[in-house]
């Protein structure tokens, strides 16, 4: 068990399915880069600007990027802020601003300008690309967000305890089916299906009884 720091993510860890908080997945190298060299021109402008009216923003290269939706911060779409993209003049430029197949460049309400670095970057070989790529960010509500403490639970099963169990568990679910044709459920809805499994079980139930302990042994017990 193991509390998560305040103001710290949850990640996935795909290759065990277990809940990692952000100091732990840095610690196992979730955050590994490196450097990658690339050679960009100087772009015609050091910024993306963003035009209102059209509802346009022109990239560094000069290039027309189109709304393509609210930005989506947290998991949940929000209306104040606006995405831009273009992926058929990016797929053709040979000089983007990134290592991906097309670049989204996103505005909050009322701003129009924002500075690019990536071609400075470049200049000074500063880019680098992930290594690790085994985690994945958990997205929280904004009421699980708020929360000062998170608890992960480890669980690690026994699988001999496992097999044990199954051979003991499972076996009367394949004998109701075969004795009392229980293969489907004759009723809908969650209390009819329990009420139906109930009475199916009590029957096997009185069944292993008079098996185990005979008819005499049974209504001996039922008169004392």
């Amino acid at each position: 068990m193991k509390r998560r720091e305040k103001g710290s993510g949850l990640y996935l860890d795909k290759e065990t399915g277990e809940l990692v908080s952000y100091a732990e997945m840095k610690a196992m190298g979730g955050l590994e880069t490196v450097p990658v060299e690339v050679k960009r021109d100087s772009p015609l402008q050091a910024y993306f600007k963003r035009d209102i009216e059209k509802d346009i923003v022109i990239c560094p290269m000069g290039q027309t990027l189109f709304y393509a939706g609210p930005g989506q911060p947290n998991g949940k779409k929000d209306p104040t802020i606006r995405r831009y993209h273009r992926l058929s003049a990016c797929s053709k430029c040979p000089n983007k601003c990134t290592l991906g197949k097309r670049r989204i460049i996103s505005f909050k309400e009322g701003e129009t300008r924002k500075d690019e670095n990536f071609y400075a970057k470049a200049r000074e070989n500063k880019i680098v690309r992930k290594t690790n790529h085994r985690f994945k960010a958990i997205t929280l509500s904004e009421e699980e967000s708020s929360w000062d403490e998170w608890v992960i639970l480890r669980f690690y099963p026994n699988q001999q305890h496992l097999r044990k169990r199954n051979t003991i568990v499972e076996h009367p679910y394949g004998t109701v089916k075969r004795w009392y044709g229980a293969g489907y459920l004759l009723t809908k809805g969650k209390v009819k299906v329990a009420a139906e499994t109930a009475l199916s079980f009590l029957a096997y139930n009185f069944r292993r009884v008079v098996n185990l302990l005979g008819i005499n042994g049974v209504m001996d017990m039922v008169m004392a």
